[in-house]
């Protein structure tokens, strides 16, 4: 994690994304791959028939058969993070990198679910937990709008417990299962870990969309305009962007911190006891488009976001707080440990690297998420 340099945010979201997916079209890479294989149990080998194998964070997937085969169509060359959930089994995620079509093997070994060992376990009607599920609820669907739209079905799956530093945390039992009546989604959440400490929380695992069914064409219309909304200002909006070379037409200021040898000035000059851009520009941060930003990758479906500096990423379409007077935007702070990720044309992270994000686009939740396969109108 790193640190935010400004006084201005007083919490901020740190969260690691895992999407790793890839989404370009079949026809544009000359041919698709099919994936086939078993999955069994990883001790005694026996077929765990139905089970849901499917590309982390997306809409695409399918279940295994009575034998527990399973064959899953229609996937892209590129990179893609594939997860496993069976009832009573411990989801595993495996990222999976497919240079040429055709029909590729993977076997899926699965352990059963470990038990929360040296944790105080809340019971189902403790009013403990019921305060404490209200702030998970929460964090998890954010305070958006859309959030009003969104329910947990099954809260009783979730296993909450508080230790003696104060950290909230809870796990899964069985997915999640988070119905988003504003963009017409059911998400099915393995929960691998989720910790709330003073304002900050840390969650990840599996996800897996569903589909809704409309009641009418004007729900099925109200839930394609939400979406845009949803995307609008988005991670994904961004990084397809920045693949375009469109971050100001879309809406993104993006800048990048000047390393300490390339600074003309050792202080941040300010007017009024605030900083500005323009007193910053040659000093600790610069303008950057979004070609100085991508790399060609090693697949055509592929592009590399390269930064070894800190971005620091404005949303003019979106009134704000930033640590700059002159910019009173939607900020975010965006860092890259390993100096880079992959990410598709279509702006979707097929290999994060462990990016960093802190402020406005560290606030995803669920009741603004979208799977990765959600396409943009053309």
């Amino acid at each position: 994690m790193f640190r935010n340099p400004s006084s201005f945010i007083k919490s901020f979201l740190f969260v690691v994304f895992f999407f790793c997916v890839t989404l370009t079209s079949v026809a544009q890479q000359g041919g698709a791959v099919v994936l086939t294989g078993k999955v069994t149990d990883g001790k005694t080998g026996k077929p765990l028939p139905f089970a849901n194998v499917f590309v982390n964070n997306s809409t695409i997937g399918t279940n295994a058969d009575e034998n527990g085969n399973y064959k899953l169509m229609g996937l892209t060359i590129g990179s893609i993070e594939m997860a496993v959930s069976f009832l009573g089994y411990e989801t595993i995620k495996q990222t999976l990198r497919f240079e040429q079509p055709g029909i590729k093997t993977v076997q899926f070994k699965l352990i059963e679910g470990m038990q929360l060992t040296g944790v105080t376990i809340y019971s189902k009607k403790n009013k403990k937990r019921e305060k404490h599920l209200a702030i998970i609820t929460r964090e998890l669907l954010g305070k958006t709008p859309f959030a009003k739209q969104c329910r947990i079905l099954n809260p009783e799956v979730l296993r909450i417990s508080l230790d003696d530093n104060r950290h909230l945390s809870a796990q899964t039992t069985a997915p999640l299962i988070i119905e988003n009546n504003a963009l017409g989604y059911k998400i099915h959440q393995d929960l691998d870990d989720f910790d709330y400490f003073e304002g900050r929380v840390l969650y990840g695992g599996s996800t897996r969309f569903e589909l809704l069914k409309p009641k009418d064409e004007e729900q099925k219309k109200m839930w394609r305009e939400n979406q845009k909304i949803a995307y609008a200002g988005s991670l994904k909006h961004l990084l397809a962007s920045m693949v375009a070379d469109s971050l100001w037409e879309e809406g993104f200021k993006v800048y990048q911190e000047i390393p300490d040898s390339m600074r003309l000035f050792r202080s941040v000059r300010s007017v009024n006891g605030y900083n500005t851009i323009a007193n910053n520009i040659h000093n600790r941060i610069e303008p950057i488009l979004g070609n100085r930003l991508i790399k060609p990758g090693e697949l055509m479906t592929e592009r590399l976001v390269v930064s070894k500096m800190m971005l620091e990423v404005f949303y003019t379409k979106k009134k704000g707080s930033s640590p700059y007077s002159d910019m009173p935007y939607a900020y975010t702070q965006i860092k890259f440990p390993q100096g880079y990720c992959v990410i598709t044309p279509e702006g979707w992270v097929v290999m994060p690297m462990g990016f960093e994000i802190a402020g406005y686009l560290g606030n995803d939740r669920y009741s603004t998420l979208l799977p990765a396969d959600w396409k943009r109108d053309l």
